[in-house]
């Protein structure tokens, strides 16, 4: 907005100081909207740059999507970012978030484009002699993107002004922020009036924006929005209704806790297409790609970088075990001295652990093992470390590709799913849940992705507050890793109790086994021969101020436009 109202001043300013001929010249501006609007092909190519601006998730994706040097999962209770002049250590976790500094969280700027864009469109197609499919479709797909560029806004600093026409020296130029509530409403008439010009999924190419893609977004932004009748209305649209049009978990019946992990891991190097994903950014190197595998494959198979997002280890014992019980259970079976047999089958294919195998890619040196030990100048911590090993003994396995091979650059091609089935169930199990209480819907929405997983389902007769807590946790192990965690940890009330603290990693000794300068082996995998213990240092420590609740309201916008105000409380 900023941008608009100084071109708009320059502009006036142009006007009061140039000669009759310049000022007779048609602006820019309008010559190109006349120009994309009065050609079906340049409009398509406008509308395919807008739907260019919705975000991908992973790590450092460039182009259109809040490309970051961090993933959220290091600013929650997930994981840390090893490096310390990443802002989620220098800003975030520290508690310096400001108006000035919003630590890479700041989507202002580039969500405002996206919808001024969408307005542009909306009003351009209108009184052209464009073929009618186009002018429907199209203008679904930029309410598509406005939609989730307003959830996106509304979720992070509350009140934010609604636009949904382009603005214009004749319109108020300085906006106020519109109520939250208003916000969401709008968003969730617009996904609702876009579903009929929308392909199904079935229908649409990989990628493609759908009316699963609609009715999923919708179902979660009704959820941030305590709407949980419509949230669940909404989600089993997907799950029972005729929305679904073949939607099912990917996997959803393994035979073992083997076939569970395989399944699991799997869909996270899906290219697009699979039969789990709503909503999917696709990648086509070498013209889009995402640099997740060059910022946090292990060290061993990178020749620089990697190791960038470090799971804690508070995150590693909220898995299971295989028989769906918590590690605190003394029935559980767990033991710390061999603390990775018998986990939940997603930890697998989540976690890259001291001992997890990956030999599809030849490492530069040494076994196809992650190597954890302490001060083993591999992949693990220590007093003395390799500057790319992880800082806590663990890194994100998921999304990891072994077929881009040793040191990939600039190759990443694995889907960013923003909106998986496994999440409609759950956004559905977490509504209903709370708007009537638990039921065998309930239950059975969360077995299903418990099955997937190979797990036990539910006990039964779970009170409210008991399956709330399950849900829960069936969501930061379902979808960790996704850009959820920080989110739901906010709207739950939880993160000032969870995110204010010190975490932990995992400290792996040789009991007694030589190193290889002593003629030992040069890494050692047996739990039997190792120490297991807890360590935390200062770079663990995480500081949740109150005012973290909501971002604030960037200063230049502020300074630009005073009927943004009052600043967001706390800052």
């Amino acid at each position: 907005m900023k941008k608009i109202v100084i071109g708009l001043i320059f502009g006036a300013a142009m006007m009061s100081s140039c000669d009759d001929d310049f000022l007779n010249r048609e602006p820019i501006d309008q010559l190109a909207s006349s120009a994309i609007f009065a050609d079906q092909a340049l409009a398509g190519a406008y509308l395919n740059n807008i739907i260019g601006r919705l975000p991908a998730g992973q790590y450092n994706s460039p182009g259109g999507g809040y490309g970051n040097n961090y993933l959220l999962a290091s600013i929650s209770d997930e994981a840390r970012s090893k490096s310390g002049w990443i802002q989620s250590n220098r800003t975030v976790r520290v508690g310096q978030i400001n108006p000035t500094n919003l630590g890479g969280l700041d989507i202002w700027g580039e969500a405002y484009a996206a919808i001024r864009q969408a307005n542009e469109f909306l009003l351009g197609v209108q009184g052209t002699d464009f073929n009618a499919e186009f002018i429907a479709t199209g203008s679904a797909q930029v309410r598509f993107v406005r939609a989730w560029f307003y959830f996106d806004l509304v979720r992070r600093y509350g009140d934010v002004p609604l636009l949904k026409e382009p603005q214009s020296l004749d319109d108020e130029i300085f906006p106020s922020r519109t109520p939250t509530a208003e916000v969401y409403q709008f968003i969730f008439e617009e996904f609702n009036d876009i579903l009929a010009a929308l392909p199904n999924k079935s229908e649409g190419k990989e990628g493609a924006l759908t009316r699963q893609a609609a009715i999923g977004l919708n179902a979660r932004a009704m959820l941030y929005a305590k709407r949980y009748e419509d949230a669940a209305a909404l989600a089993d649209r997907l799950i029972t209704g005729a929305d679904n049009d073949g939607l099912e978990l990917f996997g959803a019946n393994p035979v073992d806790g083997a076939a569970a992990t395989q399944n699991y891991g799997d869909l996270f190097l899906s290219e697009g297409g699979n039969v789990e994903t709503l909503y999917e950014i696709t990648f086509a190197p070498p013209e889009r790609t995402h640099q997740f595998d060059r910022g946090n494959l292990p060290v061993r198979w990178r020749n620089d970088n990697g190791g960038q997002t470090d799971p804690t280890q508070e995150l590693i014992d909220d898995f299971e075990m295989a028989n769906g019980l918590p590690i605190e259970d003394a029935a559980s079976g767990y033991d710390p001295n061999d603390p990775y047999a018998n986990r939940d089958p997603r930890f697998y294919a989540a976690i890259f652990y001291h001992g997890a195998e990956w030999s599809q890619v030849l490492p530069s040196r040494g076994e196809p093992f992650i190597d954890m030990e302490w001060n083993a100048f591999n992949e693990g911590p220590g007093t003395i470390r390799d500057g790319n090993a992880s800082i806590s003994g663990y890194l994100v396995r998921k999304w990891a590709d072994a077929s881009l091979g040793f040191a990939p650059e600039g190759v990443s091609k694995v889907a960013w799913q923003e909106v998986r089935f496994a999440e409609v169930l759950l956004i559905y199990a977490e509504a209903e849940n709370e708007a009537n209480g638990p039921s065998a819907a309930v239950e059975e929405a969360v077995n299903r992705v418990r099955r997937r997983a190979a797990l036990p389902n539910l006990p039964g007769g779970l009170s409210q507050s008991e399956m709330r807590d399950r849900i829960r946790q069936e969501r930061r192990i379902e979808l960790v890793f996704e850009n959820h965690r920080w989110f739901d940890l906010i709207r739950w009330d939880m993160a000032k109790t969870v995110l204010n603290g010190t975490f932990q990693g995992m400290r792996i000794d040789r009991n007694g086994v030589p190193t290889a300068a002593d003629g030992g082996p040069t890494h050692v995998f047996d739990p039997a021969q190792l120490t297991f213990s807890y360590f935390d240092t200062p770079s663990f420590t995480n500081e949740f101020p109150d005012q973290y609740m909501l971002l604030p309201i960037p200063q230049n916008e502020i300074e630009a436009n005073e009927n943004l105000r009052p600043q967001n409380p706390g800052y």
